[in-house]
């Protein structure tokens, strides 16, 4: 019934009746609230279990390594293959993370993993700034890559907002430094 759910949410269907989640799933609805009291409560699980079925693609390849155009074409094109492949349930979640603090509660979490790949992924730039230029760039950075802006970028098409966000952050990240890291 969960992995019915999720289907279903990353189908379009956002969010799913409990009639299709069960049809989906092959049961009846009267199963469906047997083994979870409330549709909430089954919304709550098959978030979890999404975040699961997804997590391996939350990393960025070789974080860290490499030439600074290297590693922004890899952060900005792993962003990107997650949010193409997560959007339904992506806009879901942020729609019900008003109403359900757990997952307002995971939001925060993932936003925080995104910051601190941000600031693992590009540190040999970073290093190089104050503490607080250092902060500014990674909020900015992190707010230019998030699912929010990527949505907002839609209209450009997929290699214009990939372009677009390869910019944004390679320019955010030149510090004028004569040795590469």
């Amino acid at each position: 019934m969960i992995d019915a759910m999720i289907d279903l949410v990353l189908e379009g269907q956002a969010p799913p009746s409990v009639d299709q989640v069960a049809d989906r799933a092959g049961v009846s609805q009267a199963s469906v609230f047997r083994y979870f009291a409330t549709v909430d409560e089954l919304r709550h699980e098959a978030i979890g279990r999404y975040f699961e079925r997804f997590d391996d693609m939350i990393a960025i390849p070789d974080i860290g390594i490499g030439s600074l155009h290297d590693r922004v074409e890899r952060f900005v094109s792993a962003r990107d293959a997650l949010y193409e492949r997560t959007a339904p349930m992506a806009r879901l979640a942020r729609r019900q993370a008003v109403h359900v603090s757990e997952l307002s509660r995971t939001l925060h979490r993932l936003r925080s993993t995104f910051v601190d790949q941000t600031t693992q992924h590009f540190a040999c730039e970073l290093d190089l700034l104050r503490l607080d230029a250092r902060e500014q760039r990674v909020a900015v950075i992190a707010a230019l890559t998030s699912f929010e802006a990527w949505d907002q970028l839609a209209p450009l098409g997929r290699t214009g907002r990939l372009t677009a966000l390869r910019r944004a952050v390679a320019e955010l990240l030149d510090t004028d430094v004569a040795e590469p890291c």
